[in-house]
């Protein structure tokens, strides 16, 4: 009788182990799961992050250049330059492009920017290495 009872508490010891072998592979599959889970939600935490950090210099940037609009010295500017208006203090000069002298195809070209000119490649080389 004794080994019978023997040959059952093996076959009960067996499955018992079996069975706790199941559950840790169970237990260490659900860890795995949940540490997976765990690192995407926090880079996408960090990915927001970084996005917040960007929108706030964004709007920082914006709120700057709101105030300079706003403000006095641009409005002035504006107004001269779309009214064609001048403060009382200043003085305006108006030139005639007409008066200008211009560039014309016969006028000399200077003698360094002549020389760059004509020189090939090579031959700017050879005076690089042998001319001095």
């Amino acid at each position: 009788m004794r080994e019978s009872s023997d040959k059952g508490n093996s076959w009960l010891i067996r499955i018992i182990i079996f069975l706790g072998c199941v559950a840790v592979v169970f237990i260490f599959l659900a860890i795995s799961r949940e540490t997976y889970r765990k690192r995407q939600v926090q880079s996408e935490i960090t990915k927001l992050q970084e996005e917040a950090k960007k929108i706030q210099g964004d709007n920082m940037r914006l709120s700057d250049k709101i105030a300079y609009l706003e403000g006095r010295d641009y409005q002035e500017k504006e107004i001269r330059d779309k009214l064609n208006l001048q403060d009382p203090k200043e003085n305006v000069v108006i030139v005639d492009s007409g008066l200008l002298p211009k560039k014309t195809e016969g006028d000399p070209v200077p003698a360094s920017q002549e020389l760059l000119i004509k020189k090939s490649n090579p031959q700017k080389w050879w005076d690089y290495f042998f001319k001095y």
